[in-house]
């Protein structure tokens, strides 16, 4: 009886390694959220739905990973989704150059939404649903301006949102050069 029940959890197991291997979908990289999972599939499911599926979901998991870590230089841009080309300028989703006195990232195909400091596990799509989007650029200023509010400080999350409706998240690591990851929500 033991060893029935012990070959039926390692078919199990098994069958759950070999059928959740997909080639097409980008590996996480070694940034601080690679080995993180899901509490919402990239398409609003629930947690307690997607747990119905196969029940090996962790609770206290992320819907995020990071899909790519980007540095750039003023007067660049990039791209949300593979392969993340730095771009010139305006070509990419995302610019990062001058606006006003200081840099600002600027959304070229994207509209922001300036989360602030927050834990990114703490971010759900269905939360993203909720918030107003829009075309208005992020301004950084050096620390101790006494005349510009630096609105993405380092940890700063800003979540994008493309015309076609998909969320991705970017977290500021420093702004000179600005160094970035860039989060993608985790499918199931």
């Amino acid at each position: 009886m033991k060893n029935l029940i012990k070959r039926i959890a390692l078919l199990g197991i098994s069958c759950t390694l070999f059928n959740c291997s997909n080639t097409e979908e980008i590996q996480p990289g070694s940034g601080s959220g690679a080995a993180q999972q899901v509490q919402l599939s990239a398409d609003g499911q629930t947690q307690e739905a997607a747990a119905g599926l196969n029940g090996l979901i962790p609770v206290n998991q992320t819907a995020w990973r990071v899909a790519k870590t980007l540095t750039l230089e003023q007067g660049k841009g990039f791209n949300l989704i593979s392969p993340f080309a730095i771009t010139s300028e305006f070509g990419g989703d995302i610019s990062w150059g001058s606006y006003g006195c200081y840099a600002a990232l600027k959304p070229v195909k994207v509209s922001f939404h300036n989360l602030k400091i927050v834990d990114v596990s703490s971010i759900t799509p269905l939360y993203l649903k909720t918030l107003p989007f829009n075309q208005t650029p992020i301004a950084n200023a050096p620390e101790g301006s006494a005349s510009w509010v630096n609105y993405m400080p380092a940890k700063t999350i800003v979540a994008c949102k493309t015309a076609n409706g998909k969320y991705y998240l970017v977290e500021v690591l420093s702004d000179n050069p600005l160094k970035v990851n860039i989060y993608h929500p985790f499918r199931i």
